[in-house]
């Protein structure tokens, strides 16, 4: 069995009782850290994941972070001149548009926990493509917001491992971020 199964079957665990072990009794949000050379297989992983998560009784709804992104980017109606300054523009001030637009009113923060807030309880939501948040967020903007608002298992797969029992190392480039309070799993 893979080391990304192995990491699964321990969320499974604790997605069906998350108060296990938690003297704080934070909100059910789980990372499940893992190598980001490993995207690939963690991705032809996730269908048989998900039918095991049903198989523990829950529904799933599966929410693809850089949908919310590219979809975000596009209702700015901004797309279309960007492409037009593109050629001219360096890298740092095309991704500096893009982050204004996304953080403009929390807008995509908001539209996250708007989805995860109207999820029926017995559903476990599984935050995919976190990695396109580069450069533009970190996941604990998108827990902060959450925070005291999660009644469903919400799990953030998350490129980069553990240092610790709350840090995380996105990318594996980033520093680590010693900041967050929910449950890290796999990325050893």
């Amino acid at each position: 069995m893979s080391s990304l199964d192995n990491a699964f079957d321990e969320l499974i665990d604790k997605i069906r009782d998350p108060d296990a072990l938690n003297p704080a009794k934070s909100d059910p949000v789980f990372y499940f850290a893992y190598p980001p050379e490993l995207m690939l297989d963690l991705k032809k992983h996730l269908p048989r994941w998900t039918s095991k998560i049903r198989e523990a009784g829950f529904e799933v709804r599966r929410v693809s972070l850089a949908d919310i992104l590219w979809d975000t980017v596009d209702k700015s109606g901004r797309w279309d001149i960007w492409l037009e300054l593109e050629a001219d523009a360096e890298a740092d001030q095309i991704n500096e548009a893009v982050r204004d637009v996304l953080r403009q009113g929390n807008t995509l923060v908001n539209r996250v926990a708007e989805i995860i807030e109207s999820t029926p309880e017995g559903t476990v939501v599984l935050l995919t493509e976190a990695e396109l948040l580069h450069p533009y967020f970190r996941t604990r903007t998108i827990e902060s917001r959450l925070h005291d608002k999660v009644k469903t298992p919400t799990v953030i797969f998350y490129p980069g491992r553990r240092s610790g029992q709350y840090g995380l190392h996105f990318l594996d480039f980033y520093p680590v971020d010693g900041n967050y309070r929910s449950t890290l799993l796999g990325g050893l």
